[in-house]
């Protein structure tokens, strides 16, 4: 398993947006921060794109206006023409991230 950093939230929802196959992001709380990240990859190989932040993102959607590129987080599923509302998964329990892996994304 690979992991690719990316700069923010809006790299995030813009690889969101642009992907047919991915349309959630998952929320990990690891004690010290918070993960958001999705899971792409191959058939030989998967890739975890995530951003670590030292808060919660308020709301359990991120919303992406396409009009503006505006991101902001709602409560609730926005459907307007303009935006796009983008569920957050949060993980309650998991095993998919390695203890050897969630260290080393601490470190960064």
């Amino acid at each position: 398993m690979k992991f690719v950093q990316l700069r923010s939230m809006r790299d995030l929802v813009m690889l969101v947006v642009s992907s047919p196959a991915v349309n959630v992001i998952q929320h990990l709380d690891t004690g010290s921060a918070h993960l958001y990240f999705v899971i792409a990859g191959t058939l030989r190989e998967m890739f975890i794109y995530f951003v670590k932040t030292g808060e919660e993102v308020e709301g359990s959607f991120i919303v992406y206006n396409t009009y503006t590129g505006e991101i902001g987080y709602s409560d609730r599923l926005r459907i307007e023409p303009n935006l796009t509302s983008i569920p957050i998964v949060e993980i309650e329990n998991q095993n998919l991230l390695p203890d050897d892996l969630l260290s080393e994304v601490e470190g960064l």
